[in-house]
């Protein structure tokens, strides 16, 4: 990999660096670099970060451990005292040591000791001499992972062919000859006659001649018959190649089809133009012939068919998980789809599928972070795991209800991806290089051993966890079922995912190394120790998501009517902090699971904190929160459609209500009219007649004034009172 166009050119620009700075650029590979001396240069560079109480131990190193003086980590620990915690005294050490390795003024072999807390170590004054190490080639050429141990492993198989073939395989004629021959190859070989030989075995003497000849070159197969034998093909090298492409495409064309193809036409035709001469095309057995023997090629077997490649050969008889020399050296990383659908605390479905992720300690296989998320991960997701990695898990294993403590937190010195390069961005870059100091690599494209600790926990979490559970969706095939069949949120799916891992699979055996995954955890740790998280714990808040503001250039937030921000549709508010930062940009970090919370920074440093209104004492996730936000727009669409067809019915009403009206009031002014006309049409007495037979007027819709009733009108009843004391006398 570092061979190509690319990595080449990050190499001559790093020497340039290294050129311009008075360094030295060295290139190490795994031939150059013995794998002991590269584990300890990873093991001292992780404990290389600096932290605050570094000057004040550094001049209390210097009065219980002199320059020149050999002590272990553990001693020098001892003679610190009880001034500083335990893990700040060991870090101080282990700085100690990796810088005075850095200027050469380490007095340890690295190349053939691990380094513990019990190794006794020597650090040199700062103005000896250092020790230079071995120097490594400066570039990398074609032949550099060729070892002389190589090349004499491989001379020593081409000197033993002699006993490689299984004659066993061969039938009787053909391993009678065999034999024959190989008697009197040997016997040539030992030093007997070849005339003499040939004569006694019955063979030519120019055939012995070549046969022995032969087995110099290619070993015992030379003297099966035919064994060896090869000629050149009748069938012309360009329709070889036609033959090879036509019969490795998708639509997988028949021999017929293949044979009759315009492609080997075209072939001719131009192989007559380059050439001058006219070749056949190839006939039906010609390419029937050739085409069974590309089946017997593996790789071209694999592609027509589909058939799984064989599988990867050991590369040392080593365990890689066990050739990890410290925990927490090597850390794994890989997300997992889980087959389990949640609910929102309301009951609402979230139809996005659970996904998991973890950090694993190869050498202990120990689980040193998990979270959870719905949907697959982004590199936020990958940052709060690298943070729970570095805190502290009591008030985690608190709330889930563990039985069994959680010990394993650190900082690993290599995260080991396969999912390819997870932490991209630049800010990601800033925090675990230049901050934690942490290195990322990404795993071969076929590597089992390397990965082999993370597959097998999904594996586990497949077969223990996630199928035992009632909202999984195996057999169903419907996430919104598979979510109300559980009625579980994610809250409550966290906490039994925590139980599941520090009670079921932290207190597992495992049967490679041989121990129960924490007791083995807890071991390893006390022989060499973890690196800790010394800094400020709002720096740990950097590994949060950082929100973009879209709607600003900036990507700044701004205050909203001077006391409230609004974040992701909803409004979160702090007294007395918003207030201040009315008239400034600033930036937000908040963590995907809870956006109840959400941080603060101004020109990078953090103020405080926001909470939402509408979430308060309650842990919503971000997914949880676009469910609810989805839920409430059909909710709202559902009733602002009704509320429509209310509005509606009232305009029509109200629309026949005036026309009523308007019809009424042109019926009373016709009579009114009709009125006024009465007593110019009709004579006196047909008047008096209709007024007669007019009906009464209605009545009014007013109450008839209240008049007092007449004293003494209705007779009153006086009750006699009784007493409750008397009624309790005997």
């Amino acid at each position: 990999d570092k061979l190509r166009e690319r990595n080449r050119a990050k190499a001559e620009a790093a020497r340039k660096v290294a050129e311009q700075q008075g360094g030295v650029y060295w290139i190490a590979t795994e031939t150059t670099l013995s794998k002991t001396r590269h584990a300890n240069l990873v093991f001292l560079h992780a404990r290389r970060q600096t932290f605050p109480t570094w000057q004040e131990l550094q001049g209390a190193l210097l009065v219980v451990w002199p320059w020149g003086e050999a002590a272990c980590v553990q001693e020098v620990v001892e003679r610190l005292g009880e001034g500083w915690p335990q893990a700040e005294r060991e870090a101080a050490i282990w700085k100690r040591c990796a810088d005075a390795a850095a200027r050469g003024h380490l007095l340890v072999d690295l190349t053939s000791v691990s380094l513990t807390r019990l190794t006794p170590l020597i650090c040199l004054s700062p103005d000896a001499l250092p020790i230079l190490p071995d120097p490594l080639p400066s570039e990398l050429t074609e032949n550099v992972g060729v070892t002389p141990e190589e090349e004499e492993k491989e001379r020593d198989q081409s000197t033993s062919r002699l006993a490689t073939f299984d004659d066993s395989t061969l039938e009787g004629p053909v391993r009678e000859r065999f034999l024959r021959n190989l008697r009197a190859v040997e016997a040539v070989l030992a030093g007997a006659s070849l005339t003499d030989t040939a004569r006694d075995m019955q063979i030519a003497p120019s055939t012995l001649s070549r046969l022995v000849r032969r087995t110099r070159t290619l070993g015992v197969l030379a003297c099966v018959p035919h064994g060896t034998y090869s000629r050149e093909r009748e069938l012309h090298p360009a329709f070889q190649e036609v033959i090879r492409r036509l019969y490795l495409l998708p639509t997988k064309l028949s021999m017929t089809a293949i044979a009759e193809h315009a492609e080997l036409k075209r072939t001719a035709r131009r192989v007559q133009e380059d050439t001058g001469t006219a070749i056949p095309l190839p006939t039906y057995e010609q390419v029937r012939g050739y085409v069974r023997l590309l089946k017997q090629e593996p790789q071209v077997r694999r592609s027509r068919e589909q058939v799984k490649g064989p599988l990867r050969d050991r590369q040392s008889p080593r365990s890689f998980a066990l050739s990890i020399p410290a925990p927490a050296q090597l850390a794994q990383v890989d997300e997992h789809s889980l087959e389990l659908y949640v609910v929102t605390p309301d009951g609402i479905p979230v139809t996005h599928q659970v996904h998991a992720a973890v950090l694993i300690c190869v050498k202990t296989a120990a689980i040193m972070s998990a979270v959870l998320a719905l949907g697959p991960l982004k590199e936020e997701d990958y940052m709060r795991l690298v943070k729970g990695m570095l805190e502290p898990k009591d008030r985690l294993v608190l709330q889930a209800g563990c039985q069994h403590p959680w010990p394993c937190l650190g900082k690993p010195a290599v995260i080991f991806h396969d999912r390819g390069k997870i932490f991209t961005s630049e800010r990601a870059r800033q925090v675990l290089v230049d901050r934690l100091g942490i290195i990322t690599e990404q795993a071969p494209a076929y590597c089992p051993s390397a990965k082999g600790t993370v597959e097998a926990l999904f594996r586990w979490m497949t077969q223990r966890f996630e199928r035992r559970l009632p909202n999984t969706s195996h057999g169903i095939h419907d996430a919104e079922a598979a979510a109300k069949a559980g009625a579980m949120t994610l809250e409550e799916l966290e906490r039994y995912f925590y139980r599941a891992i520090v009670d079921d699979y932290q207190q597992s055996w495992d049967g490679l190394r041989r121990q129960i995954r924490s007791v083995f955890w807890e071991e390893a740790v006390r022989q060499t120790g973890v690196p800790q998280y010394l800094g400020a714990p709002d720096d740990l808040k950097l590994l949060l998501m950082k929100a973009q503001n879209r709607k600003a250039g900036s990507h700044a937030y701004r205050v909203h009517d001077g006391s409230r921000l609004s974040f992701q549709g909803h409004w979160y508010v702090c007294p007395g902090l918003l207030s201040r930062l009315s008239k400034r940009e600033f930036e937000i970090y908040y963590d995907r699971r809870d956006i109840s919370v959400i941080y603060l920074f101004v020109e990078g440093k953090y103020v405080g904190e926001a909470y939402c209104q509408a979430f308060m004492g309650q842990r919503v996730s971000e997914w949880e929160a676009a469910a609810m936000r989805k839920h409430d727009r059909e909710k709202a669409k559902a009733a602002a459609t009704a509320s429509v067809e209310v509005r509606a019915r009232m305009q029509e009403e109200i629309e026949e209500t005036k026309k009523q009206r308007r019809r009424a009031s042109r019926a009373r002014e016709q009579a009114r009219q009709f009125d006024r006309q009465r007593e110019e049409i009709h004579p006196p007495h047909v008047l008096e007649t209709l007024e007669s037979l007019a009906p009464d007027t209605a009545s009014s819709l007013r109450l008839p004034k209240a008049t007092p009733d007449p004293a003494k009108e209705y007779p009153v009843q006086q009750l006699a009172i009784r007493y409750r004391e008397r009624e309790m006398e005997p």
